[in-house]
Parts: structure tokens; C-alpha cells; sequence
């Protein structure tokens, strides 16, 4: 197996940088804490003022306060969502390619006045003015007891919104840990004149339209009206009294409930928010909020917020209590106004080195807002989306519903008057819960085989090979500096063909490898010698010297269970282009970016069928091509939540299954020959 340059970018990888996530279940540098009381918050929040380039050492910071030196910290890049989504677009928002919710740790050298110093240089990039740096606490145990809670200070457009600690032994939790509501803001409500004949999807506030609820398009809250949902913010209702619609997350938000049936019941209520796509251990997301209802009595009411986000590791996670980060739901309106859409479900992250036992880790969408009045059918709130949850441990017992709201009730209809859910199925909108039942650990560092420790004529485009765990990512370094990130089949077999050639004169390769987005160290460096009269070639699989332009498709794997619009992704030389089929029929032709990465999902005119469908990706450009070996697959039309759907047949342990059940890809070799 060779893996030539041209495919070293990684599908949804992020970058290799200077230090990645060993921190593990942190150093236990502040003891034990025992939680008796109830809403206590355990982080500090600081709202990063200047952007921080990848490799950065200094954080310039709104506030100092409750930072320390030698702390840990979290950067969020909590809001930001680059290009800004058209009004009204219900099209999913696939993350992989972008910044917006990705997350990493830091240990804290120095503070100073407005300015946190780093131990080590940052991985990623950070944009000020929406990423937000949070204090980490590192415990040996932490006990919540019952009928007491732990909560997340609630973000404000700037900061908040995040629960993260790192426990070296025990999570006790007979209590609550909860970011409910904490997440992005509900549309506030806002009473107008007495209007009619709205109809605009950014109809201005002055006009009768309501505020939307805020979403990942940083600096629209407060702003932005009209019916359209703006990214995963649920659309603020219309005059005349039209409903609010729902947050978004992993579920999409429900749309709100129509205008006035006595002032013509005009089909203007909120959109909901788009749903989103992400890998959690990547990325992570608050809960969209929703959108206001509308109303000239000052008796509605404004949108729900959306959960925030936790992020909690320990040696045992124990206990009956509860973790939650569902969407909160708007008030019961007092009279005849519309009502507010729900907010969505937030992020769950739970990783253990030993069990994980709970009562119950939800992130549900809250439930649309209901409307009083006795004498008109006005617009009640559409229902939140579901939320993320993702478990890991070695054994794991502990309920993880993500369902969405459902839409609120008009008490003259005696039904939503349009608004969505509205058969009472919260199953309509669901999030997304996976679990991983493996011990929360780093993984084994890479073992070197070629070049050998000490080797001499060494050609000068060599042929890397080494070993790791089954299912890992390998991050390789060569005289210290970033070469490649390169994932090894189901034997854990690694091999990398260097096609730059390489300097004659000593070299250092080094290598970490990276499961579920955690590192090990680093491998000891191998050294060895290029020798200025060799050169090895650029063989690919089938003998050529530009395999690494042929298209590889990740995902689905081979034999995967699907739903019937599954999505469709691998790696490909950037720049160039990929036509991709299913069952011989080209569904698309698709960009490759920047990092060598493309993806297609396929729309609800292109569902496909139950039973087995083979797919293709093929480069599109003159001149012939080997025929691109098909990837097949099973549809079918139900897929439970936390399945497992996604594992190749045979793959075991779930390792593998678990890795595609998150969305982090992994590569698959065509089989020319093997």
C-alpha cells in the first residue's frame, strides 16, 4: 500500500500545528471539589479581542480575571460563519471546510495585563471578536450531589455558553450538570404597530417583522427581522401575529405558525433554523435560537435559546444524576400576539477512561411557543432542533435522547395553525448521539520502520513506512516541520511516498499518531542520510507516476449502511474537479478545495431506493484514467439514532464504526491488486 503526496490532506482534517491535544484527562492541579449548592459555575470567560494566527503564543483578551499561570485553557471559536447563508436557506451547513466551532486546549505560561501567554504555540487560527478563551479546571475528583447542579454562564454574544472541566479520577454526578438555554440567543420580542401584509423574509422590525434567533452569522442579533432563518437561527413571524420559528442544530428547526386566521392567515411564520454538520470531536456548536413571534398587544413572546456546550473528562463518570444542554421554551403567550419558536438542543461531549454511568445526557430541542388568545388562531412557535451527544467509555449506560421540539398550540385551533412538528412527533427534527465504547485514552505513539534509525542512501523521494493502532491517524514530521497526516487501513499499516524530493545530507522523521482527536507524543526521531545520486521514483498502485490524481472516495465505506441521501466525500488533487456517480448515473460534479477534500450530498430528488447501490468518484480532465474502483453500500430507509450504522462489515471493536458514526473519515484503499 502506498499513499502518494498528492493525497496527504486528510478529508476533514484540521491542521497539524504545534500543540496538539495531549492533555488528557488534565493534571488534577486543583484537587477535589464537592458541589452542594445548585447553578454553580466552575469556568471564567474572556471574549478574544485581537485574531490569533496559528503558531500564536500571545492571546490578547478582554479580562485577566480567573485566569492563572500554569491553568489550562479552552479556545472557542464560537460564532463567525464564513460565506453568510442566504435568508431563508434551508440547506445544511457542512462545517469541515471552515473555522467556526472548532476548539482546542492551551496551557497558560504567563498573565498579564489583557494578555494570557502560552506554553507552546497555538494549532489553529483564531478570528477576534468571535472566539472566546475559557478557563479550564482540573480536578482528581469531582462530586455534583443531589439537588445540586453545575451550570454554564449563558453566553452574551461574546462569551459563555461552555462547561469544560478535566477530572483525573472520578465524575460523581447525582445532580445536575446542565448548559440548558445557555446556548445562542432567542429573537427578543418586540411589539409593533397593528399591521398587515408582511411578507418579506428580512422584512424590516419598523415594518412588522420579528426578530430572528441568533445563530453562527456573527453580529445580526438584534437586528435582523423577518421570517427567513438566518444559518441555524429559527426566522422571526411576520405580522399579522405569525409564529416564531425553531432553533437549529443537528436537527433542523421547525417552521412557525401562520398569521392571524382573522387577517389572512398568510403562511409567514418563522423559518427554522438549517440544520449542521460537523464531527464533535472537531468541532462543536451551541444550539441555534428561535425566532420571535410576532405582535402589536405586547403580549407575545420572543424565541427560546438555543443549549450551550460541555466538554467533561475523567478517569470514571459515575452517578444518576443528569447532563443536559436541552433548548429552552418560550413562554405560553398572555394574550393575542404570536409565539416564539424553541431553541435547540446544544453539544454533549462525555469521554471516560473507565465507565460512564448516568441518569441521562439529553440535548433536546425546546418545544415551540404556545398562543392564549380565545378569539383568532394565531402563530404558535415551531419546535428546536435536537442536538450532539457523543459518549465514550469502556462501558457505557446512560440514555442520550436528542430529540426536537415539537411546534406550540393555538388555543382557539385546538392545533399548531401551521407551525412544525406538528403531529407531536419530536422525531421529526432529531440530533445526532454516538456513542464510542472504548477507553478515553492517548493512543500509542507510531512505530518507525523505513527509513531505519541510522540508515545511509536514502533515496531522495523515499517511501515512508511505519506502524500504529488500528483505525488511527498519523501525523508525519520531517526535520521538525509538518509533512503529511495519512490514516492507516484495518491492519494499521502506514506507508507515505514523498514525491518533493529531498535535500542530500542528514534527515530527522518523526511521527504522533491521533484517534478520535486526541494525540499521543511524538515517536523518538529516526535519523538518516539522502544520498545526492538516488531518487526512487514515483510508483503508484498500478505502476504509474501520478496515482495521487486519481479520485478516493471515503465515505460511505465499503458495505456501509445509509440512509437514502447519503453524503458523498473523499480526497483528490486540489484544484481539480470530480464527477461523481451512483449506480452509473453522474449525481454531481464537485470542487476539490483547497486541502484536497470534496463532498456531495445527495438532495431529496435524489434519494435513492432501499437495497445496494455502488458509488464512483472519477477526475474530470482529458486524457483516459483507470476505471475508479465502486464503493457499494446498502440503503435503507430507517437509521436508529447511535446505531452503529456506518461500520464496515467486519471492522470490530468498533473502533472503526465508531470513527465513521462521528463523521471522522477515514481513508480506504482501492483494492487494484491487493
Amino acid at each position: 500500500m502506498r499513499i502518494p503526496l498528492g493525497l496527504l490532506a486528510l478529508l476533514f482534517a484540521g491542521r497539524v500545528g504545534a500543540e496538539p491535544d495531549t492533555f488528557g484527562r488534565g493534571t488534577g492541579r486543583h484537587g477535589a471539589l464537592t458541589v452542594s449548592t445548585q447553578n454553580r459555575v466552575l469556568n471564567s470567560y474572556a471574549p478574544l479581542k485581537v485574531s490569533a494566527a496559528a503558531g500564536a503564543v500571545s492571546l490578547e483578551v478582554s479580562t485577566t480575571t480567573g485566569f492563572e499561570a500554569g491553568g489550562m485553557v479552552l479556545l472557542h471559536q464560537s460564532t463567525g460563519l464564513t460565506p453568510v447563508p442566504a435568508s431563508g436557506d434551508p440547506q445544511p451547513l457542512h462545517l469541515a471546510s471552515g473555522t467556526v466551532g472548532r476548539y482546542e486546549f492551551a496551557r497558560v505560561a504567563a498573565v498579564a495585563a489583557g494578555t494570557l501567554t502560552l506554553t507552546a504555540p497555538l494549532l489553529h487560527g483564531y478570528p477576534g471578536g468571535a472566539t472566546q478563551v475559557v478557563s479550564v479546571p482540573e480536578y482528581t475528583q469531582l462530586t455534583v450531589q443531589t439537588g445540586a447542579s453545575l451550570r454554564a454562564q449563558a453566553w452574551d454574544g461574546s462569551k459563555g455558553g461552555i462547561l469544560v472541566a478535566l477530572v483525573s479520577g472520578e465524575l460523581l454526578n447525582n445532580g445536575e450538570v446542565s448548559v440548558s438555554g445557555t446556548g445562542f440567543r432567542g429573537g427578543r420580542f418586540l411589539s409593533h404597530e397593528d399591521r398587515e401584509g408582511c411578507v418579506g423574509l428580512d422584512e424590516p422590525s419598523a415594518s412588522g417583522g420579528s426578530y430572528k434567533g441568533e445563530g453562527l452569522v456573527e453580529g445580526r442579533y438584534g437586528s435582523a427581522s423577518g421570517y427567513g432563518n438566518l444559518a441555524n437561527g429559527g426566522g422571526g413571524g411576520n405580522c399579522h401575529n405569525a409564529g416564531g420559528g425553531g432553533g437549529a442544530h443537528a436537527g433542523a428547526g421547525g417552521t412557525g405558525g401562520r398569521a392571524s386566521a382573522a387577517r389572512g392567515d398568510q403562511a409567514v411564520g418563522g423559518l427554522g433554523g438549517a440544520p449542521v454538520v460537523y464531527t464533535p470531536t472537531e468541532r462543536l456548536l451551541f444550539g441555534g435560537g428561535g425566532g420571535s413571534g410576532e405582535g402589536n398587544e405586547g403580549r407575545g413572546s420572543g424565541g427560546g435559546a438555543g443549549g450551550g456546550l460541555m466538554l467533561l473528562r475523567a478517569g470514571r463518570i459515575d452517578g444518576t444524576g443528569l447532563f443536559t444542554a436541552d433548548g429552552a421554551q418560550p413562554l405560553i403567550t398572555q394574550g393575542e400576539d404570536g409565539a416564539g419558536g424553541g431553541g435547540a438542543g446544544g453539544a454533549i461531549v462525555l469521554r471516560s477512561a473507565g465507565g460512564l454511568i448516568c441518569g441521562a445526557a439529553a440535548a433536546r430541542g425546546g418545544n415551540g411557543g404556545d398562543v392564549r388568545d380565545t378569539v383568532a388562531a394565531l402563530g404558535p412557535g415551531g419546535g428546536g432542533g435536537g442536538g450532539v451527544i457523543f459518549l465514550q467509555g469502556d462501558s457505557i449506560a446512560c440514555l442520550s435522547p436528542v430529540s426536537g421540539g415539537i411546534a406550540g398550540r393555538s388555543a382557539v385551533s385546538k392545533d399548531s395553525h401551521g407551525a412544525t412538528p406538528a403531529n407531536g412527533n419530536a422525531a421529526n427534527a432529531p440530533g445526532r448521539a454516538q456513542s464510542v465504547t472504548l477507553p478515553f485514552q492517548a493512543p500509542a505513539p507510531p512505530t518507525l520502520v523505513s527509513p531505519a534509525q541510522g540508515a545511509t542512501g536514502v533515496a531522495a523521494r523515499p517511501l515512508l513506512e511505519f506502524d500504529a493502532g488500528q483505525g488511527v491517524r498519523v501525523h508525519l514530521f520531517l526535520d521538525g516541520v509538518p509533512l503529511a497526516s495519512v490514516d492507516a487501513d484495518r491492519s494499521g499499516i502506514f506507508s507515505f511516498q514523498v514525491t518533493t524530493p529531498l535535500a542530500p545530507g542528514p534527515h530527522e522523521l518523526s511521527a504522533a499518531a491521533e484517534f478520535l482527536g486526541v494525540w499521543s507524543a511524538q515517536a523518538v526521531p529516526h535519523r538518516f542520510e539522502v544520498s545526492p545520486e538516488t531518487d526512487g521514483g514515483l510508483p503508484g498502485p498500478d505502476g504509474g507516476e501520478d496515482a495521487g490524481a486519481q479520485p478516493l472516495l471515503v465515505v460511505p465505506g465499503q458495505d456501509e449502511v445509509v440512509g437514502p441521501m447519503p453524503l458523498l466525500a473523499g480526497t483528490a488533487l486540489a484544484g481539480t474537479r470530480v464527477s461523481l456517480q451512483v449506480d452509473g448515473v453522474e449525481v454531481a460534479q464537485v470542487e476539490v478545495d483547497g486541502e484536497g477534500r470534496f463532498h456531495h450530498e445527495l438532495s431529496a430528488a435524489q434519494a435513492l431506493a432501499p437495497g445496494p447501490h455502488a458509488a464512483t468518484a472519477q477526475l474530470l480532465e482529458e486524457g483516459s484514467r483507470p476505471a475508479p474502483v465502486p464503493t457499494r453500500f446498502e440503503v435503507v430507509t430507517t437509521l436508529g439514532v447511535g446505531c452503529g450504522c456506518g461500520a464496515s462489515a467486519g471492522a470490530g471493536g468498533g473502533v472503526l464504526g465508531g470513527l465513521l458514526a462521528l463523521g471522522a473519515l477515514r481513508r480506504r484503499r482501492a483494492s487494484r491488486g491487493r
